[in-house]
């Protein structure tokens, strides 16, 4: 027994012995220094090499280099009995494209930092700078039991523009980035803490953004905004006001499920001047626009619901992820016209609900319309002039439009009547992307058909009527009149040349046979 005893103790200095050659010995720390190179090198695009590497009880020294241009330095004490360090350290790499192996994704650019670690496994501070994405940062941890506890850090004025780059993402836009951050307490399930983020003098980069997502951005777009996060037990909560020359986006409480990562937020849009939405709709429109809504996402589904008071009525819709539908009640069809500079030719009331993809582009509207009127316009100044009857006056009662949407191609039919018309839409085909209009219209006037065409320019169509029909009744409510006021004078002149004996039925019939000869009898 004494002796298996003997034997174990001598084993367990043999083992500290050799653990103590291995790592606090020239040669031992050589041997380190080899594992750690070969090691790294195998996990990342370079030729990663330990300058030196010393360890002691109680120092440490260790300088690597990545391809001679970048270079990291550690050194300083440390009481490996006591776990108390009190080191500095710098890592300067130039070229981050170098760890792609190791960062498992693309970077771009330079990393810079340095700073101290001082502490024990009770309280560890690590402070130091960095001059991340073009900014002056600076960043102060302390590690309790060497796990994050107190995290406060100031990214001051980074560049969107170096973000994006060293990300490896395309230069959609320039600025410059401030971020103010306080966390006391960074476990998840007991998070305390507020982070300020402050965006200004953002630029988008027209030509790069048309590029990635086939728009055609022509004025410049900037942008600013304030963003403010708090902290709390599984959960992230935020603040934002974003300002853009083309629309603005508040948001009271966004929430974000750190657990599942799933995302619940109430927003405003507030479009001041739907004319700046020219470059992304490439339709002109004018006037001012607020939506306010809830979205909700989760990891496999996103949902965007919004409400708006809309040119007098109301705008209700739903997006679940491509599906867009939605609720119109009450607009008014002259105010959307004017909206969209459209030419102003009714005015009604207006109920709609549509259905979209937008994955497609397809879908289709269902519309009914109340109390309508034409406005005078070139369509019915001609119907007033080849039948004398002004169809401005005429109240429709009850409208039905139909339009079904293939991308921006609108055909639509609409069916409407009045008292004494009837007005069928039978082919109605707008192409948003040309911006012009092939409609047929198909009317019924006091018992005459006639068709008119309406064709060209969306803005400025030109409006052909069939006039066919409504000559005929022209020159038939002409020849009556003619009729008429021949007979009367024939009337005066046979009573003057008869005298007492106009009044006899020998006169009356002469007139009857002049009539009907001319033209079918009185009406």
């Amino acid at each position: 027994m004494k002796k298996v005893f003997l034997f174990f103790i001598a084993s367990i200095f043999i083992f500290l012995g050799l653990l103590y050659a291995l790592l606090f010995t020239p040669i031992g720390n050589s041997t380190v220094a080899s594992l750690i190179q070969n090691s790294v090198n195998s996990k990342i695009d370079g030729k990663f090499e330990v300058k030196e590497f010393l360890l002691t009880t109680s120092n440490i020294k260790f300088i690597a280099t990545i391809d001679d241009n970048s270079q990291i330095d550690i050194i300083g004490k440390l009481a490996l009995l006591k776990k108390r360090v009190d080191l500095n350290y710098e890592v300067n790499i130039k070229d981050l494209a170098k760890l792609e192996k190791y960062t498992k994704q693309k970077l771009n650019g330079k990393f810079f930092t340095k700073g101290t670690v001082l502490g024990d496994e009770k309280l560890t501070i690590v402070k130091g700078i960095s001059d991340i994405f073009g900014s002056k940062t600076t960043y102060d941890v302390k590690l309790v039991d060497f796990k994050p506890s107190n995290i406060d850090f100031f990214v001051d004025n980074a560049k969107i523009q170096t973000l994006l780059y060293t990300l490896n993402q395309p230069v959609f836009a320039n600025g410059d980035l401030s971020i103010n951050g306080k966390i006391k307490n960074a476990n998840i399930l007991t998070l305390d803490g507020i982070i300020a983020t402050v965006i200004t003098n953002g630029k988008v980069n027209n030509a790069i953004v048309n590029q990635a997502f086939n728009q055609n951005l022509k004025a410049p777009l900037e942008f600013k905004g304030d963003i403010v996060t708090t902290l709390q037990p599984s959960k992230a909560v935020t603040k934002v006001d974003f300002f853009t020359t083309m629309a603005n986006l508040i948001v009271k409480e966004a929430t974000v499920n750190l657990s599942n990562m799933n995302i619940n937020s109430d927003y405003l849009l507030s479009i001041a001047d739907l004319s700046k939405l020219y470059d992304v709709t490439q339709t002109k429109m004018r006037g001012i626009l607020n939506i306010a809504g809830n979205l909700e996402k989760t990891p496999t589904s996103t949902k965007v619901t919004g409400n708006s008071k809309l040119l007098d009525g109301t705008l209700d819709f739903e997006l679940l992820n491509d599906n867009f539908k939605a609720n119109i009640k009450q607009i008014d069809i002259k105010k959307l016209t004017y909206m969209m500079y459209y030419p102003e030719f009714f005015t009604s009331k207006a109920d709609v609900n549509l259905a979209y993809d937008l994955k497609e582009q397809k879908g289709e509207v269902l519309g009914n319309l109340t109390n309508g009127q034409f406005l005078p316009n070139e369509y019915s100044k001609l119907i007033n002039t080849f039948a004398k009857f002004d169809i401005t006056k005429e109240i429709y009662e009850k409208i039905d439009l139909k339009s079904n949407i293939d991308k921006k191609v609108i055909s639509s039919t609409i069916n409407m009547k009045s008292n004494l018309t009837s007005i069928d839409v039978t082919k109605s085909i707008v192409n948003l992307d040309k911006s012009t209009i092939d409609a047929l219209i198909k009317t019924e006037l006091k018992g005459i058909k006639f068709d008119t065409a309406v064709t060209g320019n969306l803005n400025s169509p030109k409006v052909s009527v069939d006039t066919t029909e409504l000559l005929k009744m022209k020159l038939k409510e002409e020849s009556e009149r003619a009729i008429k006021k021949h007979s009367k004078k024939l009337e005066e002149k046979l009573k003057e040349k008869l005298g007492e004996e106009a009044g006899s039925q020998t006169t009356q019939d002469i007139i009857k046979g002049f009539r009907e000869f001319f033209g079918n009898g009185e009406r």
